[in-house]
């Protein structure tokens, strides 16, 4: 419920935010090729314009015999001709230069004389492709330039004389620097998208974490609320149960003391004190598991803790055929955590691991400084888990037959209670890994 719970909520969370990105993506991408489409349109406006004042100059000055003077090489007396018409339309027109150049870029006559007759508009030279154009016949435009740090356009315009031969150009040169009022809107609207969609992915983020948070603490709450109640439960039923076993236990030991032949031993005076034993066992992993015990953290030596557990399973007639090998990082480690609690971890790791090798095989025990974190790795070569390794965590899983799924829930909720966490790796047919991390 608790995983459901949480990936809905994070798919709801991902949706939401992809939808909000999607929108404001196409918000940007739209307004920026608005933009663009407008900075386009208004280009071509300015050229429509400008290629019709050109040949609107064009004509004016074949109605004079400025093209047949310039053709019999009067270009003086050509100029004089024009220039009260040059030197007034710009400002008829709303242009900022007008001249007339020959094929070498050379000036033939320029409004107020801003260029000397004869000078070389070697920019020009940048729109070759038009200017041939134009020299073919055509009105053309100039792709918008920049000079100077002033964007401008520029349109020409050929010049025919009497017998129809193109004896110069006009060209008519108009500011753009209106354009450039489109290019902030256009940044802004680039850096204002990636900044939003950065407050966006930080929103989702912090979002996701506080949702996932809130279920993890509600997840929390109840857990330790039915763990109280079972504490509860567990204290009363150990202590109901706990009475009869004693009882049946010291039963079982009189009648075996009165009955029992001591030539012939029988067996079934050994299975009501291996089930009592196994019952009490039971009861006690209940309660651990059910409790919140408190720990009592204080710096110890981790490699000694160790060594402890490893001394205690070794003394155990289950470890018989069982060779147990400790490796460590250093000689010793300083750590603050329960002996007993640490302890109890190991030894049920050691044991689980002993009960998998059947009496055959061995188990390397491994201890690391990694990372600010002590790595314990309880390795044998058994036969590995039949189930996916996460669900030997579950309380009242086991894979034995007499076991009570009990063990391995315990020592998740004691090494997670240190700040720890533990996990396992398997391998059918070669063996099972156990880690367990603790903050150092």
């Amino acid at each position: 419920m608790r995983f459901s719970l949480i990936q809905s909520s994070r798919t709801l969370i991902f949706v939401v935010s992809t939808m909000i990105v999607v929108v404001l993506a196409a918000f940007s991408l739209g307004s920026w090729f608005f933009l663009s489409n407008l900075n386009r349109t208004l280009d071509e406006e300015l050229a429509n314009r400008l290629n019709a004042v050109v040949g609107l100059v064009a004509r004016q000055v074949q109605t004079t015999a400025f093209a047949d003077r310039v053709a019999s090489g009067q270009r003086f007396t050509a100029k004089v001709l024009i220039d009260p018409l040059i030197d007034t339309l710009p400002v008829e027109v709303n242009v900022q230069n007008i001249f007339l150049i020959d094929r070498q870029f050379q000036v033939l006559k320029s409004n107020q004389d801003i260029f000397e007759p004869g000078e070389e508009i070697s920019y020009l030279r940048d729109d070759s492709s038009e200017v041939r154009r134009a020299w073919a016949g055509e009105i053309v435009s100039s792709p918008v330039d920049t000079l100077f740090g002033n964007r401008f356009k520029a349109a020409y315009a050929p010049v025919r004389d009497s017998r129809g031969d193109i004896v110069c150009l006009v060209v008519v040169e108009a500011s753009a620097d209106f354009l450039n009022l489109l290019e902030p809107v256009q940044q802004q609207l680039v850096i204002g998208g990636v900044a939003i969609l950065g407050v966006l992915i930080t929103f989702a983020f912090l979002l996701y974490s506080a949702v996932s948070l809130f279920l993890r603490t509600q997840e929390n709450l109840r857990r330790s609320e039915r763990r109280a109640a079972m504490g509860e439960m567990a204290a009363a039923v150990a202590h109901e149960i706990r009475n009869p076993l004693g009882i049946i236990k010291s039963t079982a030991y009189v009648l075996r003391q009165r009955y029992e032949n001591a030539a012939q031993p029988d067996e079934l005076f050994e299975f009501i004190p291996s089930e009592v034993r196994r019952l009490n066992h039971l009861v006690n992993d209940f309660l651990s598991l059910t409790r919140d015990k408190q720990l009592n953290l204080a710096p110890h030596d981790l490699v000694k803790t160790v060594q402890n557990a490893i001394a205690m399973v070794r003394n155990d007639e289950q470890a018989n055929g069982v060779a147990i090998n400790f490796n460590r990082a250093a000689p010793s480690l300083s750590l603050r955590h329960d002996e007993e609690a640490i302890t109890q971890v190991l030894l049920n790791l050691l044991l689980n691991a002993i009960q998998a090798l059947e009496g055959k095989g061995g188990i390397e025990v491994s201890l690391q400084e990694e990372k600010k974190l002590a790595h314990i790795i309880v390795q044998d070569n058994g036969p590995g888990l039949p189930v996916e390794p996460e669900k030997i965590f579950e309380p009242f899983f086991t894979t034995k037959t007499r076991g009570s799924g009990l063990g391995l829930a315990v020592c998740k909720q004691l090494v997670e209670k240190h700040g720890g966490r533990i996990s396992a790796e398997s391998e059918k047919g070669k063996g099972t890994t156990m880690h367990v991390w603790l903050p150092t």
